[in-house]
């Protein structure tokens, strides 16, 4: 089984490639993931991956975690997975999502994009690394 990636205050590489390829495993089994990010959340000082599908709205956050634990479980051996309690899942209509959506667009495929120290919409954002949005 892949090895649970070590989720660090600071964004590692690693951290940027399992992001990446969780987005990749996502995709090949058609869970669409309209937006997908690390995000620092500075009062609690951690990193959090955040998926964003419609799918989490039209069947709930539960099945779409169920669809992560099943693309981790055919991750190669060597793979770093990221565990479920560093992700988070949302719609749409997250504020985070949408006031990020109004400064970038990256489009459909799979970018990496620092966004540090900017405010947008008056909500400061003090890191992030964007795949899609």
């Amino acid at each position: 089984m892949a090895k649970e990636i070590l989720v660090r205050d600071s964004l590692t590489t690693e951290m940027e490639s399992a992001g990446k390829k969780l987005i990749e495993r996502l995709d090949e089994i058609y869970s669409p993931v309209d937006a997908a990010l690390w995000f620092f959340f500075s009062e609690d000082n951690i990193w959090r991956l955040l998926l964003s599908s419609e799918l989490v709205r039209t069947e709930g956050p539960r099945k779409y975690y169920k669809k992560i634990l099943e693309v981790n479980k055919k991750a190669n051996p060597e793979e770093l997975i990221i565990p479920l309690n560093d992700i988070g899942v949302t719609d749409n209509s997250n504020q985070i999502i949408k006031v990020i959506k109004s400064a970038i667009s990256t489009g459909p495929s799979i970018s990496g994009i620092r966004f540090s120290r900017n405010t947008v919409n008056g909500m400061f954002i003090n890191d992030s690394y964007i795949y899609r949005i």
